[in-house]
């Protein structure tokens, strides 16, 4: 495991492609309880307020990062993708990418709580 975490810690493009391995935490319940469709839209949903709670916090001083009230005036900030440094469009683009395709050879899959 350590040489896996060595090899995703030396470059900063694959520190962004170990976030496909992080996504599956979040799809494979989601998509085995439901559909691997909304498990792919969580995963989307995850890393995308990931990366603009991130934003909110690159605007804040270190001794206002837990000031609630310095929070009040940062929600704003990091709504599109336009405004991220490439890195972090990389950090939802790689793992949206891999949960689409994990859906698209799942279609099929109706899921154990499914209705249909």
């Amino acid at each position: 495991m350590t040489a896996l975490l060595d090899w995703f810690a030396a470059a900063r493009w694959r520190m962004s492609l170990s976030h496909c391995l992080e996504g599956l935490l979040v799809q494979v319940p989601i998509g085995l309880l439901f559909n691997f469709r909304i498990g792919a839209l969580a995963v989307i949903v995850w890393y995308w307020s990931r990366k603009k709670l991130e934003c909110e916090f690159e605007t804040l001083n270190v001794e206002e990062s837990l000031d609630f009230e310095a929070h009040a005036y940062t929600w704003s900030i990091g709504w599109f993708p336009w405004r991220w440094d490439a890195y972090k469009v990389l950090d939802v683009v790689l793992p949206a990418l891999s949960a689409t395709l994990i859906a698209m050879v799942m279609r099929n899959y109706s899921g154990l709580l499914s209705l249909v």
